[in-house]
């Protein structure tokens, strides 16, 4: 992974209000709603990415490196939940790859309850972890 990238330390709560924000200025409607069928390959596009650094699944309990629900607000904002194992910088990298090569903008957040890690375009990390970590490797 290219370790450049903008760092900005931020509190789980401003993490979660930028998502809202980037999500908002993205969306297509109302409170940043998109199509179902533009979530719906967003959410596809990023489960692939997130496939290639570890395992996805959708839905808790499945032991998966990677957990999200599809069936969620339909915004540009996708929350996933990686499991214990899984370090920052591995999820860095799989949102990077995933914002970069996407057909519209999205943000990636990952849910490290109580650490946060919100990735925007343009290669924007805004988190509660500490830079190396994000900048590190497995």
């Amino acid at each position: 992974m290219s370790n450049s990238f903008e760092f900005h330390p931020v509190t789980y709560e401003e993490a979660e209000h930028m998502g809202s924000e980037f999500a908002e200025t993205h969306g297509d409607a109302a409170e940043g709603i998109i199509a179902e069928s533009e979530y719906d390959k967003l959410f596809e596009h990023l489960a692939e990415a997130l496939g290639r650094v570890g395992t996805f699944a959708e839905g808790a309990g499945s032991g998966a490196d990677f957990s999200g629900y599809r069936y969620v607000d339909q915004i540009p904002w996708i929350t996933i939940v990686p499991s214990d194992d899984v370090p920052p910088s591995r999820a860095a990298q799989a949102a990077f790859e995933a914002i970069n090569s996407a057909h519209r903008p999205f943000a990636v957040s990952f849910d490290f309850y109580p650490d946060a890690l919100l990735i925007l375009p343009q290669r924007r990390v805004f988190t509660t972890f500490a830079e190396e970590e994000i900048r590190g490797g497995d």
